[in-house]
């Protein structure tokens, strides 16, 4: 039986998509979730959340690319992408939007967040990633870090795959085994948000799980959002793990739900 953790990202950007969280995490389908603290919505989701914690894990999802308000820092992708590998991000900047972001989560859970990933990857960037695990050893962070070193990729889906890996995964994996912080090995759940088939996607990758397998994924309730562009495929990722049939897939293919077990 191989141990595998589907993640939920983006809790507390709306909430459909915190509806959609908490109710999958209710019936055994997630184990982990990872949370935008600049949300209107974080405070009242995040009471919501605590009262049904204590088996999973819960994490801050890093973000600089989502405009929730415009005293925030962020930018298009594009330019983010352009400043982190030209480093012509400002440093203080990127340090004081992740203290913020780390302060909004601990004063509403009550505690340090079980991992840290970031909205679009961009924990692993350039300069970013500098920052972020100096701040984690700042701040003696026990938990880890999301890696995308050793992907487990989906059919017709590996191109994506491949270029989200070599976006700084490895990069992120010297620098945090340098400083004893621990990551996931294996992980899944690229795709380009458009298939039509999501259980066919998670099929492939729970028959190639290993051990401690993460799987991301973007659940929602309803498609209520006209400026995301997966609110679609979000509600069809949590039509699917609200599913008999993705309870029989996991019997199927010998995978037990679980919180990830990560050593160093």
């Amino acid at each position: 039986m191989a141990k595998v953790c589907y993640c939920a990202d983006d809790f507390a950007m709306n909430p459909e998509i915190s509806n959609a969280i908490l109710l999958l995490i209710k019936t055994g389908a997630l184990h982990a979730t990872s949370c935008m603290t600049q949300a209107e919505y974080w405070p009242a989701a995040a009471q919501q959340l605590k009262t049904i914690s204590n088996n999973i894990q819960v994490g801050l999802h890093l973000n600089f690319t989502h405009a929730f308000s415009s005293v925030i820092t962020t930018f298009p992708l594009p330019i983010l992408m352009l400043k982190a590998w030209g480093r012509q991000l400002d440093s203080k900047l990127i340090q004081q939007s992740i203290e913020q972001q780390w302060n909004a989560f601990v004063a509403a859970m009550g505690k340090q967040p079980d991992f840290i990933d970031g909205h679009q990857h961009i924990h692993q960037f350039p300069m970013i990633r500098e920052v972020l695990v100096s701040f984690l050893k700042q701040q003696n962070f026990q938990g880890w870090i999301r890696n995308l070193q050793h992907p487990i990729p989906a059919s017709h889906h590996k191109i994506k795959t491949h270029l989200l890996s070599t976006l700084g995964a490895s990069k992120l994996a010297a620098i945090c085994q340098q400083q004893k912080i621990r990551q996931n090995r294996y992980f899944a759940g690229i795709y380009n948000f458009e298939s039509n088939n999501y259980a066919h996607l998670n099929q492939q990758w729970l028959e190639h799980a290993h051990d401690n397998l993460l799987i991301m994924c973007h659940p929602a309730t309803q498609a209520t959002d006209q400026q995301d562009p997966i609110s679609a495929a979000r509600v069809q990722e949590f039509y699917y793990l609200n599913s008999t049939q993705f309870h029989s897939d996991c019997q199927r293919y010998h995978i037990t739900l679980s919180p990830m077990d990560i050593l160093l």
